[in-house]
């Protein structure tokens, strides 16, 4: 769950995330970099640094890691609920997003309870472009499911 993402991610800081999907038409690897890492601070981060990746147009079967950016500003890079699993910009990539709606970077007291509203890290949203460049490789968009998802931080 994302309470569980956060319990393992927290103020450890930058972290590198991997995200894999499993399809008929072969698995989709991708991800993003957070380096300003992961406090459940229920608020947005600013980053000129970070960015979405993926693996050869997301597929595992072919090379080279392509990088998408943060657009100029690096506004709003990261999202950082503590019912969610590492969301990049409002909406370009959430992995394990919250269960119930949060309004503006303020969770309200429908959020008090974390465990309840915890997002699922087998499910992904994404909707590239408003936060993060993109183009047709970017391997999704929508709704997916995730067979993996894993994260790695490196302590400051």
């Amino acid at each position: 769950s994302a309470v569980d993402f956060h319990n393992a991610v927290d103020n450890r800081g930058s972290t590198v995330i991997v995200a894999r999907t499993a399809s008929l038409a072969g698995a989709k690897v991708f991800g993003g970099y957070n380096p300003v890492g992961w406090r459940s601070t229920d608020d947005y981060s600013l980053s000129n640094a970070a960015f979405l990746w993926c693996i050869g147009g997301g597929s595992s079967s072919s090379s080279g890691v392509i990088k998408y950016p943060i657009l100029p500003g690096g506004s709003a890079a990261i999202f950082d609920y503590a019912t969610s699993g590492p969301n990049f910009g409002s909406s370009d990539l959430q992995i394990g997003p919250p269960q119930a709606a949060i309004m503006g970077g303020f969770a309200g007291p429908d959020m008090e309870n974390t465990e309840a509203n915890a997002g699922n890290l087998r499910q992904c949203k994404a909707s590239p472009g408003f936060a993060y460049e993109t183009d047709k490789r970017w391997p999704v968009r929508g709704s997916v499911a995730l067979v993996d998802v894993e994260a790695y931080c490196r302590k400051f």
